[in-house]
């Protein structure tokens, strides 16, 4: 078994930056990486804003302050509380620093194009316990303003990895003691039916194509949430939320009654 790295991840960065608004998302960001802001837009007349900009100032970020109307420009109408940050380039983990990690359960993406499904995605991942989510760099969202905004925070403790070959990235994960788990609208097994795993990676697959054929046949598992409904199937998003929760409840069951692996 691979031990846990004691060396800070190798990160990449993407090419944009971002805008982060609202109190809460913006705290987060301040309390789990404050390098990552670039600088805090307040309007000074919202109470909300002055407490973020005291946090902000005692961690020795810029704070400026506009109007109301400037943030409204700013965030483009969106609910900001008087309050914005302009953020830095995000940064990428390295996937092997992701498999280091060796968290129980990791999550990858295969093909996922909205951003606002990769940000409710990553929101969940790290809510629901996840050590990494791991995504195509070609055909797919990558981490952007509106995948940031959508995470509400996360985006700022979960490390994200992008891989060229995603097939490949399985593969790696596999030689970690990762078992793969696809989750598929075919699927006929179901979570409370597989065998004890210490270590699993969610595969999900793309809005309306779901796991690519290549992708499926590298999973060891195919598991369906059932449809008992008129419409036919999940969103990406809160099919990956349901997925990753009946996971993490196996690993954290298998656990708890010390299962020989």
């Amino acid at each position: 078994m691979r031990r846990h790295s004691s060396r800070p991840p190798t990160r990449s960065t993407s090419e944009s930056t971002a805008i982060v608004f609202g109190a809460n998302p913006v705290l987060e960001a301040l309390a789990a990486a404050p390098e990552s802001i670039r600088v805090v837009v307040i309007d000074p007349r919202s109470e909300a804003g002055a407490r973020v900009a005291e946090r902000a100032r005692a961690l020795g970020v810029d704070v400026e302050t506009v109007d109301r109307s400037a943030l409204e420009r700013l965030t483009g109408g969106g609910h900001h509380q008087g309050v914005a940050a302009h953020t830095r380039p995000f940064a990428y983990a390295a996937f092997e620093d992701v498999l280091a990690g060796a968290a129980p359960l990791l999550v990858a993406l295969d093909g996922v194009t909205d951003p606002q499904n990769l940000g409710s995605i990553l929101r969940s991942a790290e809510v629901l316990g996840a050590g990494g989510l791991i995504l195509p760099r070609d055909r797919a969202a990558a981490i952007s303003a509106a995948a940031i905004r959508a995470a509400s925070g996360a985006s700022a403790h979960l490390p994200v990895a992008q891989v060229v070959n995603l097939v490949r990235a399985l593969e790696e994960a596999k030689r970690q003691s990762y078992w793969i788990v696809g989750l598929d609208v075919e699927g006929t097994s179901r979570f409370q039916q597989l065998p004890p795993l210490e270590r699993a990676l969610l595969v999900v697959g793309g809005e309306g194509k779901g796991i690519r054929p290549l992708v499926r046949r590298g999973c060891d598992f195919l598991v369906g949430i059932p449809v008992r409904g008129r419409v036919a199937s999940l969103n990406a998003a809160v099919a990956t939320a349901i997925g990753l929760y009946a996971l993490g409840e196996r690993l954290h069951a298998d656990r708890a009654q010390g299962s020989d692996y």
